[in-house]
């Protein structure tokens, strides 16, 4: 099953596959529809939920593998499956005067924003009917897929004991390794730029396994349910949030009909 990253502003989609990631590096991309790439995902038992707390981290098992999109979804992406972008960083939203300067090029590959949980839905539906035969199914990724694929993959209790992932974890966070509010670092980490909008994807370094913009940029729904209530979770932090948001065990819930550009 294939799974795509996509927020409250952003999507991820995923696959089920039985490819197990290459342990001498990232895993080579595999392309998707719409000019998707993905990695693999492989199922295993990981610890999730570590809040810089010694023995917070719970054991959690990861039933399925699966394969995640490297970026969450862009505009160019969902307008050519739902023939217009909803998004405030574009051409035709509210805000683009503040992406005037962008190329048309490089602004179609700035991810898409707004896009409701049940927006997601719609697309996901368009999508899988386009692909039916091909021997995929895409739809957004549990929380503790999310969570594990932002942690690189990582199964034991030592390496799930950071706050963030790009070729190494860590536990300090500058706006100079991702897209979050510049005057508000996470740790030891120095302050630096805000862009006030989303980035392009891909802008960042990524994890491990290949997989950008995990922390910041863009909130990245998830299929599950906040608890019992209507409302779904949201993770990954955003350019309007601070570095605290971006951890990788932070969560967020949403109504699944809201949608919004930070």
């Amino acid at each position: 099953m294939n799974v795509l990253r996509w927020g409250v502003c952003a999507l991820c989609l995923v696959a089920i596959v039985s490819g197990q990631a290459d342990a001498g590096g990232p895993p080579k991309p595999k392309d998707g529809p719409l000019g998707m790439k993905f990695v693999p995902l492989p199922k295993g038992t990981t610890y999730l939920g570590w809040n810089g707390k010694e023995g917070s981290a719970r054991k959690t098992e990861i039933k399925q593998s699966i394969e995640i999109a490297i970026h969450e979804v862009t505009q160019g992406q969902w307008h050519a499956m739902m023939g217009a972008t909803l998004s405030y960083f574009s051409r035709a939203g509210k805000g683009k005067d503040d992406v005037k300067d962008i190329k048309d090029e490089d602004l179609k590959h700035f991810p898409v924003e707004q896009a409701s949980w049940n927006d997601v839905q719609e697309f996901l539906k368009k999508l899988n009917e386009k692909e039916r035969g091909r021997g995929y199914v895409y739809r957004l990724p549990t929380e503790a897929e999310w969570e594990y694929a932002c942690r690189g993959g990582a199964t034991s209790e030592k390496q799930c004991s950071y706050h963030f992932y790009f070729a190494k974890p860590a536990n300090d966070l500058s706006s100079k390794e991702a897209n979050f509010r510049g005057n508000f670092p996470f740790g030891k980490a120095e302050k630096g730029p805000d862009l006030l909008r989303p980035a392009k994807v891909g802008s960042y370094a990524p994890n491990k396994i290949g997989l950008y913009d995990m922390h910041g940029n863009v909130w990245e729904w998830c299929e599950d349910l906040w608890a019992d209530e209507p409302n779904r979770v949201a993770r990954g932090g955003a350019w309007g949030a601070e570095g605290a948001r971006c951890q990788a065990a932070d969560r967020s819930r949403v109504a699944p009909t809201g949608g919004f550009s930070s």
